[in-house]
C-alpha cells in the first residue's frame, strides 16, 4: 500500500493533466501482450501487424508486473526529446530495472548490452521505441487523448460540482482518500509525504494505479475507465444497451464529455426534441445532470452515470480468437 500524505498546500497543487503518448508507450507495449485490455483491442481493430523494429521493444516490456521506470520518460513535447532522455538514463540504473523483470529465459546479447549501458544497445533502443511509436502509438493516440478529454471533462465537472475528496475517492477501486491521507493498492509499500508539491492526476491507459515520484511533480497515473475508450463493439456484446436501449446508451457514453441539447443531437444525427427527451430521462435517473447556460441546455455524467459507464462495458464473446501481435516473434515478452 502507498500512503501519500497531504497538507493544505499539497491539495493547493493538486490538479489533473492530460497524459502524453511518449510516458504512456512502454505502457502500451505490456498491454498489447494482454489479451483483455483495452489498448489491445484497439490495435487488432486496425488489422495491422508489428513492425520487425518495433517488436523489439517487447524484448524488455514484460506482459505482467513492472515496466522499467527508464523507458517512461516524464511527459515531453515531441519524440526525439523523450528518446534522449531515455538513451541518457544512467547505466547503473538501466541494469538495476532490468533485473528486476521476471525474466522468463536467459536475457539476449542485445539485452545484456543495454543493461551495462553501451552505446550502440541504447542507439538500438531508440530505433525501436521510434518504429513502436510510428506503428502503434501514433495511428491509436488520437482516439486515447479524445477519451482522455472526456475524462477530464468529467473530472473538472465533478471537482467544481463535488470537491476534490469527491474526485479523489472515485478515481479507481484501488485508491481511496480518507483524513488527509490518499491511499493507493500497489505492490509497493510506502509512506510519502507530499510536502507541498502536490500531486499531478493522470489517467493513464495502464491497467492498474501507479505512482510516479521521480518526476518533477509526484505524479499518480490511475486508468482511464474502459467505458472512454469507445471500442469497436462489432463482435461484443453490450449490456448497456440491454438496459436503456440504444439510443440513450450512446447520449449516456456521449456525455462523458459536456453537449448542448443541440449539440447532442448533432453528434448523434438525431432530432433535437428527441435528444431532450432522452436526456430528461437519463436526469430523471439520476445518471444525466443538466445546467442553463443562456438559451442553451447543458448536460453530463453523474458520478452515477460514470460509475454505471465504467461498470457495463460490451464483454467479448471469445478473447482466445484475437491472434497475437507477436505471434511471428518468437516468445512475447522475454
Amino acid at each position: 500500500m502507498m500512503r501519500l500524505r497531504f497538507g493544505v498546500e499539497d491539495l493547493a497543487r493538486t490538479a489533473f493533466a492530460p497524459p502524453g503518448p511518449y510516458c504512456e508507450l512502454a505502457v502500451s507495449a505490456q498491454l498489447l501482450q494482454q489479451p483483455a485490455s483495452p489498448f489491445r483491442r484497439l490495435w487488432l481493430a486496425r488489422r495491422s501487424r508489428l513492425a520487425p523494429a518495433a517488436r523489439q521493444l517487447l524484448d524488455i516490456v514484460p506482459a505482467h508486473g513492472s515496466v522499467p521506470e527508464f523507458l517512461c520518460p516524464e511527459a515531453t513535447s515531441c519524440l526525439d526529446e523523450a528518446l534522449d532522455r531515455v538513451r541518457s538514463t544512467p547505466a547503473a540504473r538501466i541494469q538495476a530495472e532490468l533485473e528486476e523483470l521476471p525474466w522468463r529465459s536467459p536475457p539476449s546479447p542485445w539485452i545484456r548490452d543495454l543493461a551495462r549501458g553501451r552505446a550502440g544497445a541504447l542507439a538500438d533502443l531508440g530505433v525501436a521505441m521510434h518504429a513502436y511509436y510510428d506503428n502503434v502509438m501514433a495511428p491509436l493516440w488520437p482516439g486515447i487523448e479524445r477519451a482522455a478529454s472526456a475524462e477530464l471533462s468529467h473530472r473538472a465537472w465533478q471537482v467544481a460540482s463535488h470537491g476534490i475528496a469527491a474526485a479523489l475517492n472515485t478515481l479507481h477501486p484501488r485508491i481511496r482518500w480518507q483524513d488527509g491521507v490518499l491511499e493507493i493498492d500497489t505492490p509497493i509499500d510506502g509512506d510519502v509525504d507530499l510536502a507541498g508539491r502536490g500531486l499531478r492526476l493522470m489517467p493513464s491507459i495502464w491497467s492498474r494505479p501507479g505512482v510516479a515520484l521521480g518526476w518533477t511533480q509526484p505524479t499518480l497515473c490511475y486508468p482511464l475507465a474502459p467505458a472512454h475508450w469507445g471500442l469497436p463493439r462489432d463482435d461484443h456484446h453490450d449490456a448497456l444497451v440491454d438496459v436503456l436501449g440504444a439510443t440513450r446508451a450512446r447520449i449516456l457514453r456521449a456525455l462523458l464529455a459536456e453537449h448542448t441539447t443541440s449539440g447532442l443531437a448533432h453528434a448523434l444525427d438525431i432530432s433535437v426534441a428527441s435528444a431532450s427527451m432522452h436526456a430528461a430521462a437519463l436526469r430523471g435517473a439520476g445518471l444525466v445532470s443538466s445546467r442553463r447556460d443562456g438559451r442553451a441546455v447543458r448536460h453530463v455524467l453523474t458520478p452515477l452515470g460514470h460509475r454505471l459507464l465504467t461498470a457495463v462495458q460490451p464483454k467479448a464473446r471469445s478473447a482466445e480468437r484475437e491472434p497475437s501481435p507477436g505471434a511471428d516473434r518468437g516468445a512475447a515478452g522475454q
